[in-house]
């Protein structure tokens, strides 16, 4: 059962941050609008524990086009965000800042990924 909930955490993670770049960049609603409106939708239709992962992988998908260029990055990068939320979770339990902090640490390790790879 834990496995599904962590398998769940991850694909709310990664349709989360891939919904927020395409609203962002593609739609061109810009950042804010985009991680408001799936951040707005994930409370109103998800549990509070996958509400959370979907707010702070929203935050991923914010990110500039300079630094995830495309639709396919945004998707990594919300895979590797729902793995950082399940790692850390009981770390930054009851600490503010912990959406925002998980999101630039993902965002950085798929960046890190993408340099590895040439991509």
């Amino acid at each position: 059962m834990k496995e599904n909930r962590a398998l769940l955490t991850v694909l709310v993670a990664v349709i989360a941050a891939a919904c927020t770049w395409y609203i962002n960049h593609q739609l061109g609603y810009g950042a804010v609008i985009a991680s408001s409106f799936v951040g707005i939708v994930a409370g109103i239709v998800l549990p509070a524990d996958l509400a959370g992962a979907a707010y702070t992988a929203s935050f991923v998908g914010m990110s500039a086009t300079a630094v995830l260029p495309s639709l396919g990055f945004a998707l990594l990068a919300g895979i590797v965000v729902g793995i950082v939320i399940i790692s850390t979770g009981p770390v930054y339990a009851g600490m503010g800042g912990k959406g925002g902090t998980t999101a630039a640490t993902s965002v950085l390790i798929t960046r890190g990924i993408m340099r590895v790879f040439g991509l």
